[in-house]
């Protein structure tokens, strides 16, 4: 089943998604280029990474509801929200970590629109 309509619209949606994922974009690269070469990544980074990752999840959820964590999308994105989180918390897995977030994001962003929106077995049971 795919996803078929949008619940709610946010005004200047589309320049307030690219703004957030500019500021993701920077922040991971900052992040994990720091740790790629060994140097002392400013804490700044990740904190970057990880506002503007739970604001758009918080985005996502306003414009689709809970609904679209059942997705494969909205799956993906939780998982790597989480995986940045432990990013944080667990620092000598950092550069593991960050490469299983790059994955996970290279999967979200060049899976199908078809792929990405299709529910995940478990929320297919639930509902």
């Amino acid at each position: 089943m795919l996803k078929t309509e949008i619940k709610r619209q946010i005004p200047f949606d589309q320049p307030i998604k690219i703004l957030l994922l500019a500021l993701h974009s920077i922040g991971f690269s900052g992040w994990f280029g720091g740790v790629l070469i060994g140097e002392n990544v400013p804490s700044l980074f990740p904190a970057l990474v990880n506002v503007s990752g739970v604001l758009l999840v918080l985005r996502e959820l306003y414009k689709d509801g809970w609904e679209w964590l059942g997705y494969l999308e909205g799956g993906l994105t939780i998982f790597k929200v989480i995986v940045l989180i432990l990013c944080v918390l667990w620092q000598s897995a950092v550069p593991l970590l960050l490469g299983i977030v790059l994955i996970c994001g290279l999967l979200s962003a060049h899976l199908p629109k078809e792929i990405k929106e299709r529910r995940l077995r478990v929320a297919r049971e639930i509902s």
